[in-house]
């Protein structure tokens, strides 16, 4: 038998329904995957917009912006990190080159200097329904009503709606939006999805029934989880997707090990 992790995430809930098995191998084993060019470039990408946002509005700048990257590129040994990854997408000039690019888009999508927020990577613990669940949200205001508008800055591509529907999509941000609900009693009327690299806002309001078919994928997946824990039998889904897992690529995962 198996101890289910203290915590579940929106994360930790999306790689179990993709595949146990990785759960399994991450979350159980704590088997870690390596960063990659593209989680190195959201950390980089989030971490200086955060700091951007603590500046004071006339301060907040494309060219303040360029110093607070290169202040925290030198403080956070950027260039050791980029240069010890695995997988070389490019330079460490080319890194910086397409951050800034990403960062330059939030002024599109805003301007900064009359943009005001409440509350920056703010860490939430929460029961929902039984299910113990922690998470960061990265932006939230609130509104005129008093309710809250979450938000979460993406450097990936908008995801393929074949491949996607819209619950799947802001699965995470109407979960944090259940929690911040569960544990400080604030309710959320909006979620949004900020893609830097289009760039382009996606956004949708909370209901009850969006609200309530996230719950039910955390209480259901929950139960697998338990269930994959006390049987020790966790599925390997073997889809397209494996060809992107680390543990195919270290044949770590069962349904690889011999092939």
């Amino acid at each position: 038998m198996f101890t289910p992790p203290e915590y579940l995430s929106p994360s930790s809930i999306k790689t179990f329904r993709d595949c146990p098995q990785k759960f399994k191998i991450s979350r159980i084993d704590k088997v870690p995957e390596p960063p990659t060019w593209a989680t190195r470039l959201g950390n980089f990408v989030h971490e200086s917009l955060e700091h951007l946002y603590q500046a004071d509005p006339q301060e907040r700048t494309v060219e303040n912006l360029r110093t607070i990257a290169a202040d925290l590129w030198a403080s956070g040994e950027w260039e050791r990190q980029i240069l010890a990854l695995e997988e070389q997408k490019g330079t460490t000039k080319d890194f910086k080159v397409e951050a800034f690019n990403y960062m330059k888009n939030l002024w599109v999508l805003e301007d900064p200097a009359h943009t005001e927020l409440d509350g920056m990577e703010h860490e939430v613990l929460a029961d929902i329904d039984g299910v113990a669940m922690k998470g960061y949200i990265d932006r939230f205001v609130f509104a005129p009503d008093g309710s809250v508008i979450i938000s979460d800055y993406k450097t990936g591509n908008i995801p393929n709606p074949r491949f996607n529907s819209e619950d799947d999509k802001f699965f995470q941000l109407l979960t944090y939006a259940l929690m911040l609900e569960s544990s400080d009693q604030e309710t959320t009327s909006k979620v949004q999805l900020m893609y830097l690299k289009q760039p382009v806002i996606h956004e949708v309001a909370t209901t009850s029934v969006n609200l309530s078919i996230t719950k039910k994928t955390i209480t259901e997946t929950k139960k697998a989880i338990d269930s994959a824990c006390a049987t020790e039998d966790f599925y390997c889904n073997v889809t397209k997707l494996c060809d992107w897992c680390h543990y195919k690529k270290t044949k770590i995962c069962p349904a690889w090990a011999d092939k």
